[in-house]
This record gives C-alpha cells, sequence and structure tokens, in this order.
C-alpha cells in the first residue's frame, strides 16, 4: 500500500490527464506484478463466498437442530427481528438484542479495519499533495464497505437467528484474519 501510495502521488492529475491516468494504470499493474497480487482477487473471494453463503442457508433450513434448537433463550430459526419485537418480556428477546448489536459491530469493525490500518500505514508514508485519483478510489470503496454493511445489518435482523451467529462469528474470523496478515507481511519485510 505504501508504494500503491507513492506511485498515486506521482500523478496528481490522473482524473483529468488522459497520459497521467494510463502511465498510473501501467506502474500500478507492474507493481502488482512484481508482488504477485491480482486487483481482481477481491472479485474471486466474493465469488467463493457467495455459494457458501448459499451452502450455510441451506445447512440451516434443513437441519432439526437449528429448525427447534435454541440458544439461552433464543429459539435460532426465528428472525432477530421478531423476537426483539414480539417476545420483548421472554427469555431470548435481551439474547436477540446482544446478538444483533455483536452482529452489527462485529461486521462494522470487520470492515472498517482494514482502512483504518492503512489511513494508519499511510501516514508513516505521508503524502505531499492531495491525489485525486487515490481519494477518488478510496471513496468508491468506503460506499461499497457501508452498502455491505447496511445489507448485513438488514439481512441479519429479518434472517433467522443463526444466521446472525454465522455472521458475528464470520466478523470474529475476518477480525483475526486481518491482524495475521499484517503480522505476516510485517514479518516479512
Amino acid at each position: 500500500q505504501p508504494e500503491l501510495a507513492k506511485i498515486q502521488a506521482k500523478y496528481p492529475n490522473s482524473k483529468t490527464n488522459q497520459f497521467e491516468k494510463q502511465r498510473l494504470a501501467q506502474e500500478q499493474m507492474e507493481l502488482y506484478k512484481r508482488n504477485g497480487v491480482s486487483p481482481f482477487s477481491q472479485f474471486a473471494v466474493l465469488f467463493l463466498q457467495f455459494p457458501i453463503f448459499i451452502a450455510v442457508w441451506g445447512a440451516m433450513t434443513g437441519s432439526a437442530v437449528l429448525a427447534t434448537g435454541s440458544f439461552l433463550g433464543l429459539n435460532l430459526n426465528s428472525s432477530i427481528g421478531n423476537s426483539i419485537m414480539s417476545n420483548l418480556w421472554s427469555a431470548g428477546w435481551w439474547t436477540a438484542l446482544v446478538l444483533f448489536i455483536l452482529m452489527g459491530v462485529g461486521q462494522f469493525v470487520a470492515m472498517k479495519l482494514p482502512t483504518w490500518l492503512q489511513k494508519k500505514d499511510l501516514k508513516k508514508v505521508g503524502r505531499t499533495m492531495k491525489n485525486p485519483a487515490a481519494d477518488s478510489q478510496q471513496k468508491q470503496m468506503q460506499l461499497m464497505s457501508n452498502v455491505m454493511l447496511i445489507m448485513i445489518v438488514v439481512m441479519g435482523f429479518s434472517l433467522p437467528s443463526a444466521m446472525g451467529i454465522y455472521w458475528f462469528i464470520g466478523a470474529l474470523i475476518s477480525i483475526s484474519q486481518t491482524y495475521i496478515t499484517r503480522k505476516v507481511m510485517a514479518h516479512k519485510k
């Protein structure tokens, strides 16, 4: 990321100047090739995650334990939203509320952590001038991240509680993966 920031700083007018835009793209691709990074690997991860999500959903709907089971008074088959709204004074409403909050906060941290760490790294590199290309790319990534977070929170509220547990555990794994990856990359440097 610091090397990418340096390249982007070399071409501050790449948004408006076609030559700078082409040179920026060429140098970025050379950097990716040198470091063995595929810029489209993020899409591959999404394509891999979607079938896994469908499989988990299928397993949930077909599993007798998840269809009839409960966790701390929360029926795993009922949605978090229904558990909070309709069973306000029952044993499971607080479990549903805590699960929903943990799921939302966990997903938020898991999605924002790479951005926070990237900003921390960029402060170490320092920027001498504003770079519209990098700022535009950052805004697009931020928008995509926010839309995904909203979708997960809305779906987590309406899907069965077991999916909320799945997303919370997935967020914890993602946070751990981010830290482990950073440690490995720092060790390689």
